[in-house]
């Protein structure tokens, strides 16, 4: 057995604020929360990881005229959890860094750089996976909250709001009438309330296929639902809801920015190959009819190599089995309301990587060992419940799986996957740093995830492009990850990838308009405006008199990376100065130097700055600068962070760059593949286009890393 046996899975705890309206209340639900990370702690040495599930922050639940809170602000309501001395902090450091944190819905807004925050005293942080999350010590098991199954509660991007769902209003409306409950009570907050006293919506829910059928066009759906809930819970339907500190809407206004929700829930379905009207009304229905939710997952992985699904959101604790051999596990909840504490406790998943077993775990009040297997038919006896646990196991190695049973107790079976997934991997030019970068990133991620990798470099050759890639789509890859040297030959790879039915994601540089499965790129337009608004931060400081600015661009190919000099010349031009020279130099280094040295011929002594679409280029011109003598008196900021930039901004040929991720770039790539071959929800920045913007960052000439200017 490995010394590492076990993986923790932590759920639906909606820690918040202390406002009256939070469901997890600090002086009821902190002690239970502190046992199990006391346990976490002892263990440590047994724990793979411990998986955050979503939902573990609570930033919906307040009042409509309540400005919800920062990250900061509920780490700062909750010391002993989250504070420099808290548990989680504490579980961090035991653990050495194992820790994954999965987004849910009520946590939608958290971010690698949130996670951040939350930093043991010795360093370690909280691991942000992207999506759906499949563990490489078993790729048959995936992880995933739950809410992007559901229509009210999965990211909608097609909005100003994004990646808001409908959902967020209806807990605000409902965060309102618990304020007015709470207001004429002397109970003083929702822990006091019985979970299905404070509003029905189980029983509202259940009238979504009514709704349904009687309004089948979409904008009525969303107009009619909305008026159902301003009825059910009494908000005044103009009523302004404090989104953030510049963003207010009324449900009114709800109506019409959600009105295309039924449509494009269907089309998103349509693209899992659910179509069925019986499969929208089931899809629908999720968040009341809870069995429903497991039946719509293993529709959703029928066929894969996963065969284990844990989710939270429904908080309704459940291991379920099913003929077509996969397992849905729910760890259910873990801020129950006071009355509702005997009958719902809290509960948590425990994960045996040798046995492929996923138990569930109880914490007990007032007796000496709190954590219990949740289940009313067993003695517990047992000091340990991790040495507990090891003999339940033993006990239901043999449950017989031929029919379909579902069980809220102290149900598990055993499940293999033995299918390995292989990947193609055709790359721009592997022997540029940024492009290498790249390749690390997919390898790591792709071993990480048990899967194999066939690779092609194109050597910058739009032959050695077509035909490679061809080659790899012919060999019977799963799927192929592209960073193509000429995008407008990539219709042609996709259209013989799609014979073939194998899904082409493609990593920067452009799409040439094929139809890929996605398209992960940096934002290059904001990179670009990043770089500009630099640019007069530096001709400020250095009282720079020229208004002469020049631009050393990408091959016209390269469709994204133009972007970069859009979004630079537009805040140049803005601030009065002239584009001088805008001068193409196909992304080589030595067609740069040639260029720039061109650009001195006209303008060595009347330019300020100069900014290049990439790395190479940026080498390139710095070289030439540093002929002539104008080594820091011409600005010159490039776009890439490899280490030979690194090194110019070091030495000062360079004075900035904007800083991409090729490294995480092609490690989301593979993360995408993988999710599109097992029908897992992808969400995207642009669904028309299918892109994924990456975030870029400014590194300036004193080497700092800067998300901004300031």
């Amino acid at each position: 057995m490995d010394e590492r046996e076990f993986v923790i899975i932590l759920s639906d705890i909606h820690i918040g604020t202390t406002a009256p309206t939070v469901w997890y209340r600090k002086e009821v639900h902190e002690k239970y929360l502190t046992d199990i990370f006391n346990n976490i702690i002892d263990c440590a040495n047994k724990i793979q990881e411990v998986i955050l599930l979503g939902d573990i922050f609570e930033f919906w639940s307040y009042p409509p005229n309540e400005l919800p809170p920062t990250l900061d602000d509920i780490i700062d309501a909750n010391p002993n959890i989250l504070g420099s001395k808290g548990k989680l902090r504490q579980a961090l450091s035991a653990l050495k860094g194992r820790i994954v944190y999965i987004c849910g819905e009520h946590d939608i807004n958290i971010t690698e750089e949130d996670l951040n925050k939350i930093k043991s005293f010795d360093g370690y942080t909280i691991k942000y996976n992207y999506g759906t999350y499949i563990p490489s010590y078993d790729t048959g098991i995936l992880f995933t909250h739950g809410h992007e199954f559901t229509l009210l509660n999965a990211p909608y991007f097609r909005s100003k709001l994004a990646p808001l769902p409908i959902g967020y209003f209806v807990t605000r409306a409902i965060a309102y009438k618990v304020q007015s409950i709470l207001s004429k009570t002397a109970r003083l907050t929702i822990a006091n309330l019985e979970e299905d006293g404070v509003f029905d919506l189980t029983e509202f829910l259940s009238k979504i296929p009514n709704f349904l059928k009687s309004y089948e066009n979409g904008p009525d759906f969303v107009s009619k639902f909305i008026d159902a809930i301003a009825y059910s819970t009494s908000m005044p339907k103009d009523l302004r809801i404090q989104v953030d500190e510049n963003t207010t809407v009324s449900l009114n206004e709800v109506k019409e920015i959600y009105k295309n929700l039924l449509d494009d829930f269907h089309d998103f379905l349509k693209k899992l190959g659910l179509s069925d009207q019986t499969i929208i009304l089931k899809a629908l229905s999720a968040e009341f009819k809870r069995s429903y939710l497991p039946w719509y997952v293993n529709k959703d992985v029928l066929g894969k190599s996963i065969n284990i699904v844990v989710m939270g959101h429904t908080h309704s604790p459940i291991i379920t089995f099913s003929n077509d051999m996969i397992d849905y596990v729910n760890t259910g909840y873990m801020c129950p309301s006071i009355p509702d504490l005997r009958e719902k406790p809290i509960t948590y998943g425990i994960y045996s990587r040798s046995k492929r077993l996923v138990s569930l775990m109880k914490v007990a009040d007032n007796t000496p060992n709190s954590i219990q297997p949740y289940s009313n038919q067993i003695e517990l006896n047992s000091i340990n419940n991790f040495e507990y646990l090891k003999n339940v196991m033993t006990n239901n190695d043999s449950k017989d799986m031929t029919s379909r049973i579902e069980i809220n107790e102290n149900t598990t079976n055993i499940i293999r996957a033995d299918k390995s997934l292989t990947f193609g991997w055709s790359v721009f030019n592997v022997s540029l740093e940024f492009w290498n970068s790249m390749q690390m990133g997919v390898l790591s991620k792709a071993k990480e995830l048990g899967i194999n990798v066939i690779k092609h470099d194109e050597k910058s050759n739009e032959v050695e492009m077509l035909k490679g890639s061809i080659e790899l789509i012919n060999t019977g890859i799963d799927a192929l990850i592209i960073a193509p040297y000429n995008p407008e030959l990539l219709p042609v790879i996709v259209a013989n990838a799609k014979n073939k039915q194998i899904p082409v994601v493609a990593l920067d540089v452009g799409t040439g308009g094929a139809d890929v499965a996605a398209f992960i790129v940096s934002d290059s337009f904001g990179g670009g405006v990043l770089a500009g608004e630099y640019a007069m931060t530096l001709i400020k400081k250095y009282a720079l008199i020229s208004t002469n600015v020049a631009i050393i661009k990408v091959q016209k190919t390269a469709e994204y990376a133009l972007l970069r000099g859009q979004g630079f010349k537009e805040v140049m031009v803005q601030y009065g100065y002239t584009i001088v020279a805008e001068v193409t130099a196909n992304s080589e280094e030595s067609q740069s130097y040639e260029v720039m040295k061109g650009i001195l011929a006209s303008y060595k002594n009347d330019l300020s700055v100069v900014f290049c679409e990439n790395g190479t280029m940026t080498l390139g011109a710095a070289k030439a600068i540093d002929e002539v003598g104008k080594k820091g008196k011409i600005m010159l900021i490039g776009f890439d962070s490899g280490p030979s930039i690194i090194n110019g901004i070091k030495s000062g040929s360079i004075q900035g760059t904007i800083a991409q991720q090729p490294f995480k770039m092609g490690e989301i790539g593979v993360e995408i593949a993988n999710s599109i071959l097992l029908n897992s929800p992808v969400t995207y920045d642009d669904w028309a286009k299918k892109e994924i913007l990456m975030e870029v960052y400014l590194i300036n000439e004193k080497g700092e890393v800067k998300i901004g200017i300031i």
